[in-house]
């Protein structure tokens, strides 16, 4: 690896373990700077930023799907901060935001046109599509989203068939879509300065830690990082998902504010569904799905292949593994089940908010 400055940018994509690595680069942030490597946080102290997520929304917000007016304006200073950082410091730089991956050619060049003049790496961190596709819909969900298990993959496919320009498709397939995502960034930086890292399968021996080291050339140890992560995504359950989704349109509906809504949701999964015993069984694939997410997988890969995209990891593990079962649809009992308790925790929470309204003192309740 060369001695000389450079910006390693690693851009996602969604679902490939981005919080685990950004929490394993902020555990080893003196062990970085010692060795000349900056990961630069002082644009957004106050928050415990683990990430560059949310001042990227201030310079490039317009061109992320997901990501309106509103907030670019109110995260642009978080930009101007982290841009000055980057400017004053003689130090490689690392900045990582998943969000990248889902952006046009215009977006990628107003981007690089305001980093210093130094060599670009690319890298992206990419998982299957039979592990991507149930986590994105559930991550949806969790986000305030509108759509079921079914409705959900009904729109993937109907993208899947659209341009990537079009409002339907920009949320997924703009990340996704890898040959297209190495094909983009390859117009501005050259093909070799580009890198997939293939998140290895749960057999695997081999750690996303070590392979993103590797493909970074970061001087860090590649031993899999310690540390407890509390702020980690913790999954929910297929009939969990149903209810949430249930009680979005609900609430659609209603006058609660999103920070409201965003607030009561969280409580409900951390302090309701993840206390559960028996929470029903995990998203996964049913027959129709599964055989479009290997159609998809192995038409990506055969482009991947023909770019000769440098690969840290098995290319191949990108496809949907051959021995992988589609499941049977989440059954009524079991989403039943998961909205007794979500009813049951909001009956609690308008008792608490009752009691606090009148003043009860909590011991007496």
């Amino acid at each position: 690896m060369s001695n000389q400055p450079q910006i390693v940018l690693h851009i996602g994509t969604m679902k490939s373990g981005t919080t685990y690595l950004q929490h394993g680069i902020i555990n080893q942030l003196a062990e970085l700077e010692s060795a000349g490597w900056l990961y630069p946080l002082d644009f957004a102290p106050a928050q415990g930023a683990i990430n560059h997520e949310r001042a990227i929304y201030g310079l490039v917000g317009n061109q992320i799907p997901w990501v309106d007016q509103k907030t670019q304006q109110r995260m642009h200073s978080q930009w101007l901060s982290l841009k000055a950082q980057i400017n004053n410091s003689e130090k490689s730089i690392l900045i990582s935001a998943e969000a990248l991956a889902s952006m046009l050619e215009e977006g990628i060049e107003l981007l690089l046109s305001q980093l210093p003049n130094r060599e670009i790496k690319i890298i992206i961190t990419a998982r299957d599509l039979a592990r991507v596709l149930p986590s994105s819909w559930q991550q949806s969900v969790r986000n305030g989203r509108t759509y079921s298990y079914e409705d959900y993959f009904e729109r993937i496919k109907r993208a899947a068939e659209l341009p990537l320009t079009d409002a339907v498709g920009s949320n997924f397939w703009r990340s996704y879509q890898l040959n297209q995502v190495v094909q983009r960034w390859s117009k501005f930086v050259p093909i070799a300065n580009i890198t997939i890292v293939t998140v290895p399968p749960k057999q695997s021996s081999e750690s996303l830690w070590a392979r993103f080291i590797t493909a970074t050339g970061l001087p860090l140890d590649s031993a899999e990082p310690r540390f407890d992560d509390k702020r980690a995504h913790a999954a929910i359950s297929w009939s969990e998902a149903e209810v949430l989704n249930e009680l979005n349109l609900k609430w659609a509906q209603s006058n609660k504010s999103v920070s409201e809504r965003n607030k009561l949701r969280r409580k409900i999964v951390h302090e309701g569904f993840q206390q559960r015993e028996h929470r029903g069984r995990w998203i996964g694939l049913t027959a129709p799905w599964l055989s479009l997410a290997k159609t998809w997988a192995d038409a990506d890969v055969a482009k991947l292949t023909q770019q000769q995209v440098r690969v840290v990891g098995d290319i191949n593990e990108l496809r949907v593994d051959p021995a992988l079962a589609p499941v049977e649809p989440c059954p009524a009992a079991e989403i039943a089940a998961a909205r007794v308790i979500a009813a049951r925790f909001q009956d609690r929470m308008r008792l608490r908010a009752v009691a606090r309204l009148l003043n009860i003192p909590r011991k007496s309740r």
